[in-house]
This record gives C-alpha cells, structure tokens and sequence, in this order.
C-alpha cells in the first residue's frame, strides 16, 4: 500500500521519536519536521530514523523549495542591481571605505568586499545569511544615523510580518544556547566586538553588535533565577527602519545563530549543542 504524501510538520512528526534530543541542531522534533518540509533539514538529520525509514518517507515528503534555492535567486537578483551602484558615492551613507574598486563593509567586526558585480570576499566564511542582507543594505540604506533610539523588532516599520519568525528562530534560538553554553556565547559576542552597555534595560548581560554599520543589535539576557526561567531579546535603533529592509534584519539574526551553532560544536567541550 502507498503512503500519502506528507505535506505538513504534523503528518511527518507522527514518524519521529518525539524525544525532543536536540541533537539535529533544532529545539524539537516538531521545529525539526517543520524545516525538512522547508527544504532546510533533511531526514537523516535525525539520529533516530533508521535508513529503512529514512528510504521509506524520502519519496512521500513533499518539500517546499528549498531556503538555499530562494535565496539563490534573490542573490543573483540583488547582485545584478548592485552591479548598477558608483560606490564611491554610496560609501559615505553605508559608512563603508572604497579600495581598488570594491567597497568594504564592516560586519559584525570583520571586512567584507563587495566588487562590481555584486561578488563578496572575506576572511570570514561567506553564505546568503550575511551576503543577501549586506546587498539589500548597499542598495536601501538612507544613511540614518543610530541615536540609541531603542524598540522591540515588531515596533519597526514592515516587521509584523517577520516577528513571529525572528521571536522563535533567533531570540529563542539565541537564548536556548546562551543557557546551554553561556561562557562560550557571549565569548564569541565579544570576539564579534560586542559591546558592554549600562543603563539601557537592568538584563544581566546587556551587549550591543553591530551586523551592518548602521544596523546594531541590542542583545538583552536574563539568567534563570530561582523558579524563573531565563529570558532574551533583541532591540533594534529605530533607525534600522531607514537601513535595512525586515527580511534582511531576520536573515542576519538567522545567520548570527547558526554561525553561534556551529562555533559550539567545534569549541565546546563535548563538542554538543545541547
């Protein structure tokens, strides 16, 4: 008899173990039948699916396109409008530098180069996480200044539609791994030179990151205290409404906890994220 096509998170969680390990990277099972639907997990990322199983629901799950698909066409759009950019004009609003024809962008403390054709070198690993939003801030950035102008993201012009996306996938996600491994985070916030700041909000940590120059984060945690349980959040200067478009705020917070992700496997102890 032929299965029926799975098409929703719940209809393939019935197969999974519901143990909720954590061990494919993601908070649960059902977070985890959700991103294979999206294209973004893949059944063997699960450590309890047999390769029976696996074999099994492989031809009966129907996948969405793909996140790296998506987003490759948004690149190859937004490269060809950079493309069309003089960056010599555009660099003073950016708060970028010009150098043999490429124009430098600081992110999260590393250079990136972008030539003129909209291609982006840097020491640092490269993915659309941080090359969609960097394009999207060469080509809407107005050159509003920050001035400490904190709110919540859903406050920002456009953001309704992304809050409940960057609420769950990045606060959520930050926190979850701020409580699993708190020394190694916010090392490596200070190795992306975040900043210390008082007087703003009374959380524990409260550290401000700059992923694009005139985008900073304002990173809020809460340590679990007694019967409470930790708590986190990312304010956002008002003025990002004017530098950046939504998605692109939610692409860097996405790429900011999986570029943490990884960093803990390789560096923690157990080499575990959870």
């Amino acid at each position: 008899m032929n299965m029926l096509k799975i098409k929703k998170p719940f209809e393939l969680y019935a197969f999974l173990e519901k143990s909720n390990c954590r061990r494919c990277g993601l908070a649960s099972c059902l977070a985890f039948s959700a991103a294979v639907i999206q294209g973004q997990k893949q059944l063997k990322d699960c450590p309890f699916l047999d390769q029976e199983t696996i074999e099994k629901l492989g031809g009966n799950v129907e996948k969405k396109e793909s996140l790296e698909d998506d987003q490759g066409r948004v690149t190859h759009q937004l490269k060809g409008e950079v493309s069309r950019v003089d960056f010599s004009t555009a660099a003073p609003r950016l708060n970028a530098v010009v150098k043999n024809g490429r124009l430098g962008i600081a992110c999260l403390g590393k250079d990136f180069w972008i030539d003129s054709s909209g291609e982006m070198a840097s020491d640092c690993h490269i993915n659309n996480w941080v090359h969609i939003p960097l394009l999207h801030y060469i080509l809407t950035c107005k050159g509003r200044q920050p001035n400490n102008d904190w709110v919540a993201f859903n406050q920002l012009k456009g953001a309704p539609e992304w809050s409940n996306f960057f609420s769950h996938r990045c606060e959520e996600s930050l926190r979850e791994l701020a409580d699993a491994h708190p020394d190694l985070v916010f090392e490596i916030l200070h190795l992306f030179g975040a900043k210390q700041t008082a007087g703003i909000t009374n959380a524990d940590h409260s550290l401000v990151i700059y992923p694009l120059p005139k985008v900073p984060f304002l990173i809020n945690y809460w340590e679990p205290e007694d019967d409470f349980a930790s708590k986190l959040n990312i304010l956002f200067d008002r003025s990002a409404e004017d530098n950046i478009n939504m998605q692109s705020i939610y692409l860097l917070g996405r790429g900011i906890v999986e570029m943490f992700r990884q960093l803990i496997v390789k560096h923690s102890r157990d080499g575990k994220l959870f």
